[in-house]
């Protein structure tokens, strides 16, 4: 009995050659289809634009803070 294929193998020798599947793809919410790692590049270089326009938004911010800062302290030592 050890010598005998089980009757589940492949009866040739020679083994199957790979091929190589397709890419995986998603859907977009537009219905395009796009391969993932060109949606995640594209995911990527939309999330470091907004942190981008954040950053300078924040930056802006905290120049008006230290102006403030700057008058209210003024201010007081007028008084």
């Amino acid at each position: 009995m050890l010598g005998r294929r089980g009757a589940g193998w492949p009866s040739s020798s020679k083994p199957a050659r790979a091929v190589d599947p397709p890419p995986p793809t998603v859907v977009t919410d537009g219905g395009q289809e796009a391969a993932v790692s060109q949606f995640v590049a594209q995911l990527d270089e939309a999330a470091r634009k907004r942190l981008d326009s954040m950053n300078q938004r924040l930056r802006w911010l905290e120049q008006q803070m230290e102006m403030l800062e700057a008058e209210v302290g003024k201010a007081c030592t007028a008084d």
